[in-house]
């Protein structure tokens, strides 16, 4: 692991202040309703790249997918103190691309400049997960160049202010979204410093309906199945669990977890759920929201940045609803 980087659009906006925001705009009689799922689901704050100014709307000037993807590799190259050039694959996994063809990472290629082989996933929380069995090959080959993966999240865009009085759905992304950008630049396995140590992907939804999805490839709107959503998220983090041991590594063997950031309060369930202290998982959520493909990214990003003693290790664990997908890795600080 050469470097880790992000991005964020604007200031964190807080949920009144966002609610203010769209009423002042739309009608908005649901807002008692809107602040209690806000606080079942801990999120306090957020950053989005819109001004909700009408129902369908662009990003800021700056602030579109692919600008905040671009950000956060050239932050992360920054850290690895590697020029755009020196990158032999750029690997990029989204579920809100600016549009659907060319791939959203063909744009984030533009704006780095960068003239090399890019591939992208339309993959949401789970993505970071494929993204790295990809990179492990590549990095496999004789006198490979570095990896830089991306994962960005623009889902403020995929929001529609005027349906939230007819659809729960659209209330419970109004107050859960977030929007952002991580990424992180690998290497060859005979680098040094911080490092990935294992890495996995699997999925449980073969025969089942969707829990999230886009019915339409021009949609901007997703359907949520929250009833089989709620009643699935245990059996993907005991999955998480048991890929983990299969590496090896088991919970009570790592300093701190990082669960899918769906909730700021992911990590008292998930302390719940496994046994053990809440203060061993790390949670971001609460002041992002739920960033999708970024999420993993970016609170790995925060952790490194928090400065861990060396020698620390976390287990990531990462679970998308769409196909009930899973994956994680390992990471260790040199």
């Amino acid at each position: 692991m050469l470097g880790t980087g992000h991005a964020l659009p604007d200031q964190a906006v807080s949920t009144d202040q966002l609610l203010d925001r769209i009423a002042a705009r739309f009608d908005l009689p649901r807002r008692r309703e809107a602040l209690a799922v806000a606080r079942r689901m801990g999120i306090n704050t957020r950053h989005v790249c819109r001004d909700f100014t009408a129902a369908t709307e662009a990003a800021r000037p700056g602030q579109a997918n692919p600008d905040l993807a671009a950000a956060a590799i050239a932050r992360a190259l920054s850290e690895a103190n590697l020029a755009i050039d020196d990158i032999g694959y750029l690997i990029g996994h989204t579920a809100t691309p600016v549009q659907p063809l060319p791939g959203n990472i063909a744009f984030v290629a533009d704006r780095l400049n960068y003239r090399g082989p890019h591939l992208e996933l339309r993959q949401a929380c789970t993505g970071f997960a494929n993204a790295l069995m990809i990179a492990f090959g590549l990095l496999a080959a004789p006198e490979a160049r570095p990896v830089a993966i991306v994962g960005s999240e623009t889902g403020s865009l995929f929001f529609d202010p005027g349906r939230v009085a007819k659809d729960s759905g659209q209330l419970v992304n109004m107050v859960q979204m977030g929007d952002g950008a991580g990424a992180i630049i690998l290497g060859p396995a005979t680098s040094t410093g911080d490092s990935v140590a294992a890495a996995w992907f699997g999925a449980l939804g073969l025969g089942r309906a969707p829990g999230l999805q886009m019915r339409s490839a021009g949609g901007r709107e997703f359907d949520h199945d929250f009833a089989a959503i709620l009643s699935s998220g245990a059996l993907l983090f005991d999955a998480g669990r048991d890929a983990a041991a299969a590496h090896g590594v088991a919970l009570d063997a790592v300093d701190t977890i990082i669960p899918h950031q769906v909730s700021g309060r992911i990590g008292a369930h998930s302390a719940t759920h496994f046994g053990l202290p809440v203060e061993r998982f790390f949670v971001n959520a609460d002041r992002l929201g739920n960033t999708g493909s970024a999420a993993i990214w970016l609170a790995l990003a925060e952790l490194r940045e928090a400065r861990p003693a060396s020698g620390t290790r976390a287990l990531i664990l990462g679970a998308e609803a769409t196909k009930y997908m899973h994956g994680g890795f390992v990471y260790e600080h040199g």
